[in-house]
């Protein structure tokens, strides 16, 4: 059984023009959700092996922040160029060419592929906001070889979402 969070990145600043979309910071209600999404996890007893990013700004800074809310280093994170503006068919590529030794990895990223990733895995229609993480389990050993509605979202969590 794999376990993956499919994540998208916390809510970003549009305050500075001058700033490209990849190097767009977080804001600071992006910079209080990020940690807050993580801790609510690990509530639940749950935390990644791995956290795979974008390379854009607003990705990596969720990243980093979800990463100390694990108790992790940065070392955990895996930044993979292929994920800013990915689609669902790269967003599946950078899953299965993972080690098939984790079982538990967090993906984060940016829709509308996130969205279309975690629909097409899960025969869902979920818009993922900001700052959202779906926890998937898909009943395999391995990360590749996955096919359309081979899996199971367990769990959809998102900031104003009440705790249950």
């Amino acid at each position: 059984m794999k376990t993956l969070f499919i994540v998208r990145h916390a809510k970003s600043s549009w305050d500075n023009s001058s700033h490209a979309d990849f190097d767009r910071p977080l804001n600071e209600r992006g910079i209080r959700n990020a940690p807050e999404m993580a801790r609510r996890l690990v509530l639940r007893g749950l935390s990644p092996q791995h956290i795979i990013t974008s390379p854009a700004n607003r990705a990596i800074s969720t990243a980093r922040l979800m990463a100390v809310q694990f108790g992790q280093s940065e070392e955990i994170l895996i930044v993979e160029d292929s994920i800013y503006e990915a689609s669902r068919q790269d967003l599946h590529r950078v899953i299965s060419r993972q080690n098939p030794d984790y079982g538990t990895l967090m993906i984060i990223g940016h829709n509308p592929g996130m969205s279309d990733f975690l629909n097409w895995l899960c025969d869902e229609e979920e818009i993922l906001s900001t700052a959202s993480i779906a926890e998937v389990q898909v009943d395999s050993n391995k990360w590749n070889g996955w096919e359309r509605g081979s899996g199971k979202l367990i769990h959809l969590d998102y900031p104003k979402k009440q705790i249950e």
